[in-house]
């Protein structure tokens, strides 16, 4: 039995969410994929209990599929009429300023109150920044309207061509 994964209204959906916004800046993250590295047999696979298992539509998990980043992205650059930036979570939060860096490990010999208290906040903490992890989720900014400076200083990537493990 074969399967296709469709994703019209997910694109859809995210070019009606570009349309609502007059001027500013849309902005999807979710791990996904770009054409050139799609999967051959796709993406779809089901969820039990936060573990990963076969998908199987039958209600015994939760069944979804990784978004097609650059098939969105296009959506939503027709939509806006403007350029969009596609990069990973780790450079955009780098880009924000949360950097994920840990203080010096031998601070936590010689002064452990210290290295606790020098541990990088919630919104810096290293699991968002990995790229194995959180890190490798795609954050897609669309910006609607001028000016179209509202962007962070990342290196605009209309074609996803390093993609979000670089």
């Amino acid at each position: 039995m074969g399967r296709a994964e469709i994703g019209r209204t997910r694109d859809e959906a995210w070019a009606h969410a570009v349309g609502c916004v007059e001027q500013g800046l849309a902005l999807a993250v979710d791990y996904g994929h770009l054409r050139a590295e799609r999967p051959f047999d796709g993406t779809l696979t089901g969820y039990r209990a936060g573990r990963q298992v076969p998908p199987v539509p039958d209600g015994s998990c939760d069944v979804t599929a990784h978004v097609a980043m650059d098939s969105v992205a296009a959506t939503g650059e027709r939509v806006a009429r403007c350029a969009y930036v596609l990069t990973s979570q780790r450079e955009a939060l780098r880009a924000l300023g949360a950097d994920g860096g840990r203080p010096p490990l031998s601070l936590a010999t010689s002064d452990p109150a210290g290295y606790c208290r020098h541990w990088p906040p919630r919104r810096r903490r290293p699991e968002l920044t990995d790229p194995a992890g959180l890190g490798g989720h795609w954050w897609l900014w669309q910006p609607v309207g001028p000016p179209a400076d509202r962007l962070p200083p990342l290196a605009t990537r209309t074609d996803g061509a390093d993609g979000p493990h670089g």
